[in-house]
């Protein structure tokens, strides 16, 4: 009892000296709660000012605050039939959690891993391909392991859900047969009147999309295991390529024949096809080791995580409050302009402290008793017993299940 008193203390404190920021059209929104000291989750609620709402968090102080997605006609109606839905937003959630390769690492890791993973969507997908500008799109950290992505376009609001899955398989590259996006010519045979079966080389970047995508991935591709490889030799290499493939047998088979008979992937890749129905890389000799390599490259060129059909298809979606804590960190969620998100980096303690940590929570100290040896990402990195840390630090603890609250120092 003495964790949730001390974490509802701090939040409180927070929400009387700090504002949310309410999104466009506030007023259609449906809004959402979870709370520190009740099991329910309170849904279908709908506020007129951003009175009625700090007095609401301050009052009520919720461990999660959400709003909806979609605009409704009439947003604190609970028959979601009977809401009037009126169009929604674009999300994209990334969380660092569902991401592979995240696996084992500690958080300031975790959290540089998604920021990459988030700008490659932002700047890759939605401004390059997408043609979105900055001024349509709208950038937040989630307070937790990762990032919303928004769009608000009137021409995307009223899209169905159908719609907004094509967007997802686009961005995630469900169906994309990488073979077919290479591009076949005749190849001459050394031998006369014989066939010579067809060349296929890498399209053009200024064809755009996945084309582009596919040239790059495999030129820079290519680089980064050759890199991998020189710093941590074979086993490394084999490990690289079984994060994405999942079959370490197949992954051995393709380190080997990279490591035998490496191409050149500074200007194009030749394959050879005996026929068009039956399409062999010529490096690998195989089509199981050449379907290997393009999915491999796939796997690195599409955006994996939590940007699947249940975020950005579901068009009466909650997300986080701008503004409000994460009941699990303490952070803020945080709104960030495009050329902010550039250049923050979560995997920084400085920035964490900087972007995230209220500052109300910078000025005291507080006494935990850790569960165990625990890290955290801030200048205190390291925890194990009873000690007094400053208060954000507590509460990250306090609030992740890894410490109790003891008492102010």
């Amino acid at each position: 009892m003495e964790n949730v008193e001390f974490l509802k203390g701090a939040f409180r404190r927070y929400y009387l000296k700090e504002t949310v920021s309410l999104p466009p059209r506030f007023t259609r929104r449906e809004y959402g709660f979870m709370f520190f000291d009740k099991k329910y989750v309170l849904r279908h609620k709908g506020f007129k000012t951003l009175k009625e709402i700090r007095r609401f968090m301050v009052d009520n102080v919720p461990r999660h605050a959400y709003y909806s997605t979609a605009y409704y006609s009439y947003p604190d109606t609970k028959d979601m039939e009977k809401k009037g839905w009126l169009g929604a937003d674009l999300i994209f959630d990334l969380d660092a959690d569902h991401l592979p390769e995240t696996e084992g690492m500690n958080y300031l890791e975790m959290m540089g891993v998604v920021k990459k993973e988030a700008h490659r969507l932002v700047k890759d997908f939605l401004m390059d391909d997408f043609g979105f500008d900055e001024e349509s799109l709208s950038i937040a950290f989630s307070g937790g392991r990762g990032f919303h992505i928004y769009v608000r376009r009137k021409d995307i609001f009223t899209l169905g859900s159908d719609e907004r899955r094509e967007i997802v398989n686009y961005i995630t590259g469900e169906g994309v047969d990488m073979v077919k996006l290479l591009e076949s010519s005749p190849r001459e045979s050394r031998r006369k009147g014989g066939s010579g079966g067809y060349v296929l080389e890498l399209p053009p970047v200024s064809k755009g999309g996945w084309y582009r995508k596919l040239t790059v991935g495999i030129t820079t591709g290519a680089q980064e295991l050759y890199n991998i490889y020189t710093q941590f030799g074979k086993e490394g290499l084999v490990a690289e390529l079984d994060l994405y493939l999942k079959n370490k047998k197949l992954s051995k088979k393709l380190a080997r024949k990279l490591l035998e008979k490496t191409p050149n992937y500074s200007t194009k890749i030749e394959l050879l096809a005996f026929d068009k129905e039956s399409k062999k890389l010529q490096v690998f000799g195989s089509d199981a080791l050449r379907d290997a390599f393009l999915l491999y490259i796939k796997e690195k060129i599409r955006i994996r995580g939590e940007t699947d059909e249940p975020v950005t298809t579901d068009i009466h979606r909650l997300i986080r409050l701008i503004g409000s804590l994460h009941g699990k960190t303490g952070f803020i969620v945080r709104a960030l302009s495009y050329n902010e998100f550039k250049d923050f980096n979560p995997a920084n303690p400085n920035h964490i402290l900087e972007f995230l940590v209220p500052k109300i929570f910078k000025e005291n100290e507080v006494k935990i008793i850790s569960k165990g040896k625990i890290n955290l990402p801030f200048d205190v990195s390291s925890v194990d017993g009873e000690v007094c840390v400053p208060e954000y630090a507590a509460i990250f603890a306090v609030a992740r299940g890894m410490a109790d609250f003891i008492t102010k120092c």
